[in-house]
């Protein structure tokens, strides 16, 4: 009886891993690249159609993010030996950290860190603006379409 019962657990653990979701295959490179690494992910169909529902996943899956930044990412910051001055800085893909844009609904409310964040689109690209208040924050990120397919092509940090 205990062996049956083990080999009952056992064929449903099987079944259970080999069960898999419905995916697509992502291109993870640049649009302009050759050579593409293949991954599956999870993308919904809709994706690109607007702004604002590229941006909700791209803000809850690392991997689909990864996949839509241009790489290496040139961006402005400002410098912190002067900070009266700006620099550019490359970032490459393994020196990208995740970035969250889900506006929470205490960001104007909250003791400290208080801020706005405004999206505007124009045609194939965006820009989300982020303003503090009270407090020095100030970016910018810039998005494209490029090929139907939205990425973050740079941003601008002039926080102080």
């Amino acid at each position: 009886m205990k062996t049956s019962r083990k080999y009952l657990c056992l064929i449903l653990v099987l079944a259970f891993l080999g069960c898999k979701p419905k995916t697509q295959k992502a291109e993870i490179a640049k649009p302009t690249e050759s050579k593409k690494e293949n991954v599956e992910i999870k993308i919904p169909k809709n994706v690109d159609s607007d702004f604002k529902v590229f941006l909700n996943y791209f803000s809850k899956d690392s991997i689909f993010q990864i996949s839509r930044v241009n790489f290496p990412l040139k961006v402005m910051e400002v410098d912190e030996n002067n900070t009266l001055e700006s620099i550019e800085k490359t970032i490459s893909k393994t020196e990208y950290t995740t970035l969250d844009f889900e506006y929470p609904k205490d960001a104007l409310t909250r003791e400290y860190d208080k801020y706005t964040q405004k999206i505007k689109t124009n045609g194939n690209k965006a820009i989300i603006e982020i303003r503090g208040y009270d407090n020095g924050i100030c970016t910018d990120f810039f998005f494209e379409k490029l090929n139907g397919k939205w990425f973050l092509k740079s941003w601008n940090d002039t926080s102080d």
